[in-house]
């Protein structure tokens, strides 16, 4: 189960522009420009978790892909396979390991899943974040509303290619996660993200 939360809490990293509450106008444009033309994208991914201390609690490795409208695989390799899947309204979180799969709604609000960044809805960016370009190519993104899960989000491109995200929560954990083999826009079917539940596995059902 503890393996199911973690996976689960990748989402929260991992979708009109209000400049006076949003950041500034040069900076929320240059992320919009980045992220409007991503219809869909898929990337192999590496991420790493470490505590407040900078000491490393998991690694991690595996396949990343978003689509609209807010379709989403985040299918973990390695150091043990996991599955979190959804099509935009249902959510998947597999474990094989344990033999469990976990089904609740889908919570596509860009505030509590910063993945749907990628999805290419923009509609409530303004609203979620206030925007900042720290650097060239790297937004830091800072959540507007009490009661977020992570105190910052940090964004980064390179040559208009995401390179990775970072996500710090209110305890000063850091989900830090590298993007590689970055497919802009591919042609992913929507079966990809319905999952097909094995038989002879738990399923539990968060309606």
């Amino acid at each position: 189960m503890r393996r199911i939360k973690s996976i689960a809490a990748t989402l929260c990293l991992l979708a009109s522009f209000n400049t006076q509450a949003g950041g500034t106008p040069e900076d929320i444009q240059q992320l919009r420009d980045l992220l409007q033309p991503i219809t869909s994208l898929s990337a192999q991914f590496e991420q790493q978790i470490t505590d407040a201390n900078g000491f490393e609690m998991q690694t991690s490795t595996g396949l990343f892909q978003v689509a609209q409208p807010n379709n989403l695989r985040w299918i973990v390799s390695e150091p043990m396979p996991q599955q979190v899947i959804s099509d935009g309204v249902t959510l998947w979180l597999y474990d094989p390991d344990l033999e469990q799969v976990i089904i609740q709604p889908f919570d596509a609000n860009i505030e509590s899943t910063p993945a749907m960044l990628f999805s290419g809805n923009l509609d409530e960016l303004d609203s979620a974040y206030f925007i900042l370009e720290s650097s060239e190519g790297v937004f830091e993104l800072t959540p507007e509303q009490g009661g977020s899960l992570f105190s910052s989000l940090q964004i980064s491109f390179f040559n208009a290619v995401p390179t990775g995200m970072s996500l710090t929560d209110n305890l000063g954990q850091v989900t830090r996660i590298t993007l590689s083999e970055v497919v802009y826009n591919p042609g992913l079917p929507a079966e990809l993200f319905v999952f097909d539940i094995p038989g002879g596995i738990d399923v539990i059902r968060n309606d």
